[in-house]
């Protein structure tokens, strides 16, 4: 599964992390809520959207396939 968007911000109490969007999938979505916790992730309804904080990274690498170049490439750009 590959990311829609995936962006370095932060959580709506200030903690690093990343906002990313994919298209629904009911197992990602599962594997995504047993392996962070919920104190560790925010659903974001308005832009349909997930808050993960920086802890899960390596998460977020293994599951999808495009992580690293979307936030590598940011690096370049700023």
């Amino acid at each position: 599964m590959n990311l829609t968007q995936c962006i370095r911000g932060g959580s709506q109490d200030r903690r690093n992390g990343f906002i990313i969007a994919f298209s629904y999938d009911q197992d990602v979505m599962e594997n995504l809520k047993m392996a962070i916790p919920h104190t560790e992730r925010e659903w974001h309804e308005d832009s349909k959207t997930w808050w993960v904080s920086v802890v899960y990274e390596d998460f977020l690498k293994k599951q999808f396939g495009n992580f690293e170049a979307l936030i590598y490439l940011q690096g370049t750009l700023f």
